[in-house]
């Protein structure tokens, strides 16, 4: 299994709907599942509540506020 990792500064705010998220083209991690972690402080990785928009194109990872994140493929 292959990740990205992503930094909050990554993460786009959304004002109309006071959240953030990040747009990941699907030519860059497959067609496959994909699997969302955290990095926490300790620099240990824990499961993380975000939702995912699939499209034909691109995945959507929307969240409360940004954080570090890993997404596995």
């Amino acid at each position: 299994m292959q990740f990205i990792e992503f930094k909050k500064e990554h993460f786009i705010h959304d004002e109309k709907n006071n959240n953030y998220f990040l747009e990941i083209p699907k030519d860059e991690i497959g067609f496959g599942d994909v699997k969302l972690q955290k990095k926490q402080d300790d620099g240990t990785l824990a499961e993380i509540d975000a939702e995912i928009i699939d499209d034909l194109i691109k995945i959507k990872i929307i969240l409360e506020n940004p954080q570090d994140i890993r997404v596995n493929f």
